[in-house]
């Protein structure tokens, strides 16, 4: 047994590497609106974190990326169905 391994080079020898990247500084990605969730807030802004929750910059509220984002759409769908009724 021992023959059989000696004949295998080791595992760090095999593996073929890609060649180590450069850190760098990643630029903000895409920004998607949200609409605060607060009732007494409902301020809309630009956000352009990685991260699954925010931090509404008017009232300071923590509140989930993609709630805050079905917030938004549910309002502009509902004013657009008032303005159709309006008319």
């Amino acid at each position: 047994m021992s023959s059989y391994k000696s004949k295998r080079l080791p595992r760090s020898a095999r593996r073929s590497r890609k060649p180590l990247q450069e850190n760098w500084i990643r630029g903000p990605g895409r920004g998607t609106t949200l609409k605060c969730t607060y009732v007494k807030c409902s301020y809309e802004w630009e956000y352009f974190g990685r991260r699954k929750w925010a931090q509404c910059p008017a009232c300071h509220s923590v509140l989930k990326v993609a709630l805050a984002k079905k917030n938004l759409i549910y309002h502009q769908q509902a004013l657009n169905s008032n303005e159709f009724k309006n008319e």
